[in-house]
């Protein structure tokens, strides 16, 4: 699982939230995990346990590093941010369970209220989630999470001649807990809508990637 993920142990383990040396003795040979062991490692790791290791397409990564900066002292924030790089690679949102894409064909604030007209209950994530403002699109692709993706009707699917497009996902136990209301638009909070950027496609991840150390040090002040 280290090596898919590409990660050092002491990244590796800071990941999942186990000690290094508990890793190191695991790799070793000197302890042997338990089953349910190994599926808190998988889980953290963004994998399923089967006869081979398979994408779990789970949100809870996500929920353990962001309960992790919640809890942080005000020195460790900016570090822990620093890392939501790892993290997001864990769950890209276009392999997340119950993805749609959809063509974006006018503003953000209009897709949202068709959702809400849908009874959906729409909420924001990635770069609009970080800055708090819909009225001008942030995102290549904005991320949007729905009570249920799949009642979703009377929206065009994303084609190849659309001009702009929208992941929708499933809202989640995890997502629920980080939801915030920000001038009347549910939103999740900035460090999950950060995580969204990163894991999403294409150019998206790279912008999101190049605001990452300037939202670390801003970290600080907002603790």
């Amino acid at each position: 699982m280290r090596l898919k993920r590409q990660l050092s142990k002491t990244a590796f383990a800071e990941l999942i939230g186990l000690p290094a040396s508990t890793i190191t003795r695991i790799e070793s040979g000197v302890v042997e995990p338990t089953y349910a062991m190994l599926q808190r490692i998988a889980s953290g790791a963004g994998f399923r346990l089967s006869e081979t290791l398979t994408e779990s397409g789970s949100d809870l990564p996500y929920a353990a590093a962001l309960e992790r900066i919640r809890n942080s002292t005000e020195d460790e924030r900016p570090r822990l941010i620093g890392k939501l790089a790892q993290t997001a690679n864990l769950a890209p949102v276009a392999k997340r369970r119950g993805a749609r894409l959809f063509a974006l064909e006018s503003s953000l604030e209009e897709f949202l209220q068709r959702l809400t007209d849908q009874g959906t209950n729409p909420v924001v994530s990635s770069l609009e989630a970080v800055s708090g403002d819909i009225s001008q699109t942030s995102s290549f692709t904005p991320v949007v999470y729905v009570d249920n993706p799949e009642e979703i009707t009377d929206l065009p699917d994303m084609t190849p001649s659309a001009k702009a497009g929208v992941v929708v996902l499933p809202s989640t136990d995890s997502t629920k807990r980080y939801v915030r209301h920000v001038q009347g638009t549910a939103m999740l909070s900035p460090e999950w809508g950060m995580l969204d950027a990163l894991a999403s496609p294409g150019r998206q991840a790279d912008v999101a990637l190049s605001l990452l150390p300037a939202f670390a040090k801003s970290a600080r002040a907002a603790k």
